[in-house]
């Protein structure tokens, strides 16, 4: 009994600490995103957009799999972590000496010479973050939530402040590159900090070798998590203008902020956890489902009440410039609403240490986006956007059927553990748009927004006496009291 108490007070600390870190940072970057829309152009954003899936592979590569292929290994000692710490260096120089030299053949492909010195200075970023791979992966496996919180948190901060500083003093693009060069350079320093492990000179890559059968599909996976996630951008730059990429790039931005908020907090705490109790299915699967209702709680109101206020959101705080990304911002938000649900199904399937089926899941979709973007980038952005996200709802059924064939849990379970909570949100977003639309003032219309669709989604959670909301009411005035005793 003390055991599942434990269990259950730490993954209720781990979703709040979470929750507070990837909100506090999504707020900040928020703020800052504001302030840099302001100032930069449209074709600047369009050109980082073109170099951010070179990126993202470069580093998944560093990472390698391996923070959850250590999360999921019984017993990890010193010697795995100082493995994978010199091998994630390793990898990184190697990747980004290749990217050096590829640079010109990034630029030439997207029909911009600037990429050229931009991309060879930018990629330098995944080097930095390297570094920082084996503290993260023991912040990770021992629930450390705090301290990455606090790490994350200051390093969106001091970045973003740099990065104004220098978008003010007229360095343009390049105040993109500042901040991400510093927030990787301040949030491994910090993860190092809080972490009490530490690398030594005994290297000895074998201990890594032995996890990377596990750890090299998830590294596959994760590659292809990113070209699902890239590839549409990287192919519009080929295809389109850059304001028409730089448009997509901002729409895409903010609906990745609010969609990573979840996700974030869902993958900090659940495959830890999930891994935890492996062993012991029936309780597994309790587990699993009520994180699946606490997900889908909070993903379909938070992404689809973003999309209802998207057009009085973007002109009142990044300017009426980016008014195009609107149709754009709303299209993705059910994409954005389904990630964290799909997010949590590929933490129990790697929980199970199941690899080979994560894989096969991802590249299958990644087969289909492939076709859909062959198919349909010739009739416009947003002809293709439809298609994507109808793919993603779909795939959340293909997750949920895999998840059957693990654990037990039928896609009727699945269904009546998250339809109530969609039904609800269409209906607080359906007010608050009947609302919004008698009123003509901008600030005013959003303010009203917001304020219907939180008081029909609260009081349809109240009257339906919905468990896990009564939970996560009582877990947030605990707090509070606890504070005010304090």
């Amino acid at each position: 009994m003390s055991n599942i108490s434990n269990l259950k007070e730490s993954t209720a600390k781990g979703f709040f600490w979470a929750a507070l870190s990837n909100g506090t940072q999504q707020v900040v970057m928020m703020l800052i995103g504001i302030v840099l829309a302001n100032i930069l152009s449209v074709e600047d954003y369009g050109m980082v957009a073109m170099l951010t899936a070179f990126s993202v592979i470069a580093g998944n590569l560093q990472e390698g799999g391996f923070t959850s292929a250590l999360c999921v290994k019984k017993e990890a000692r010193h010697e795995d972590f100082n493995a994978v710490f010199w091998l994630s260096m390793m990898v990184s120089v190697t990747v980004y000496v290749a990217l050096f030299f590829c640079a010109p053949l990034i630029a030439e492909f997207n029909h911009t010479p600037e990429l050229t010195l931009l991309g060879r200075v930018i990629f330098i970023g995944f080097v930095f973050s390297s570094m920082g791979t084996a503290h993260a992966a023991y912040l990770f496996r021992n629930l450390m939530v705090k301290q990455k919180t606090m790490s994350q948190v200051l390093s969106s901060m001091l970045s973003g402040v740099f990065a104004i500083i220098a978008a003010i003093a007229g360095w343009g693009v390049w105040s993109l590159v500042v901040m991400d060069l510093s927030y990787k350079m301040i949030y491994t320093a910090l993860i190092w900090y809080f972490s009490p492990w530490r690398p030594s000179f005994n290297i000895d890559l074998r201990p890594a070798f032995k996890i990377f059968g596990f750890g090299s599909r998830l590294l596959v996976t994760n590659l292809l998590t990113t070209l699902n996630n890239q590839f549409l951008q990287t192919i519009l730059g080929h295809y389109y203008p850059d304001k028409q990429v730089g448009q997509y790039s901002q729409a895409n931005k903010w609906n990745t902020m609010c969609s990573t908020l979840l996700t974030n907090m869902v993958g900090n705490v659940a495959q830890p956890v999930l891994a935890s109790v492996n062993e012991e299915e029936g309780r597994q699967v309790r587990i699993f489902r009520k994180m699946l209702r606490f997900t889908a709680m909070l993903s379909f109101p938070a992404l689809f009440g973003f999309a209802v206020i998207a057009p009085e959101f973007i002109p009142l705080t990044i300017g009426e410039k980016w008014l195009p990304c609107v149709p754009y911002l709303q299209t993705l938000s059910v994409v954005g609403a389904v990630l964290p649900l799909c997010q949590l199904f590929s933490n129990l399937i790697i929980s199970k240490q199941q690899s080979t089926t994560y894989l096969c899941s991802t590249a299958a979709f990644l087969v289909l986006q492939l076709t859909l973007v062959l198919l349909l980038y010739p009739y416009g952005v947003q002809i293709l956007l439809y298609g994507i996200s109808a793919l993603n709802v779909l795939w959340l059924f293909v997750w949920s059927i895999l998840a059957r064939r693990l654990s037990g849990i039928t896609v009727l379970q699945t269904l009546g553990d998250i339809l109530p909570f969609l039904f609800a949100a269409l209906l607080a977003i359906g007010g608050a748009a009947c609302v919004g639309y008698f009123i003509s003032n901008l600030l005013l219309c959003l303010l009203a927004k917001i304020v219907v669709a939180v008081i029909i989604y609260a009081m349809i959670m109240q009257l339906a006496k919905v468990q896990i909301w009564k939970e996560c009411v009582a877990f947030i005035f605990a707090k509070i009291l606890r504070k005010k005793q304090k």
